[in-house]
């Protein structure tokens, strides 16, 4: 990492809620987070909720980060370690803990399907509101014309006013917030996939 002064200061911004910091710091450090958990869990997917769980536990500790007792990144890593090790625990305990398929496992209840698809839905609705309160005003307002009225990119630009390349970058970091809240919640799919 040649600029650990910039993680410095994300970190602090971090700690005033500002959650276009941690888009950055997420931007800087992803692969790092990433490399270290796949060297632990050795699978991709698993990796990948270990990133997730990583920066949601980054945004939520933000405010307890002492720069006096580890950089950055070592903060970063010690939590990823630490992640995937439990989520390595938490796959065995569920292989271990798997009951015999039953002859007629793979029988539809249509009955018991729709109540659980009608809480779902409810659970994923509440879910989704409470990671869109995660956004600023702006980032919120985007996401809206983009994936409730369809518009593109450029239609929000033009709408806006803003910059093409602004559009885009306020976006990306508004879906990487987004994917980090939703993904720790529904770590193999769900609503945001």
């Amino acid at each position: 990492m040649n600029n650990q002064t910039e993680l410095y200061a994300l970190i602090e911004r971090m700690q005033h809620s500002d959650q276009a910091a941690l888009g950055r710091f997420y931007d800087l450090t992803v692969s790092y987070v990433f490399g270290l958990a796949m060297r632990i869990t050795s699978k991709p997917s698993l990796a990948e909720e270990v990133v997730n769980d990583v920066y949601l536990q980054a945004w939520r500790n933000r405010a307890n980060y002492q720069a006096s007792q580890a950089a950055p990144l070592a903060w970063l890593m010690m939590m990823t370690h630490s992640r995937a090790i439990d989520a390595l625990r938490r796959e065995a305990t569920a292989t271990q803990q798997q009951l015999p398929i039953a002859d007629d496992f793979d029988a539809v209840d249509e009955h018991s399907l729709n109540q659980l698809e009608q809480l779902t839905q409810l659970e994923q609705t509440e879910q989704l509101a409470a990671a869109l309160k995660l956004l600023n005003t702006q980032q919120r307002q985007w996401i809206m014309l983009a994936f409730y009225r369809g518009m593109s990119h450029q239609d929000i630009a033009d709408y806006t006013g803003e910059p093409l390349g602004t559009v885009k970058t306020v976006l990306r970091r508004a879906q990487a917030i987004l994917r980090t809240a939703l993904t720790t919640t529904y770590p193999h799919g769900g609503i945001y996939e």
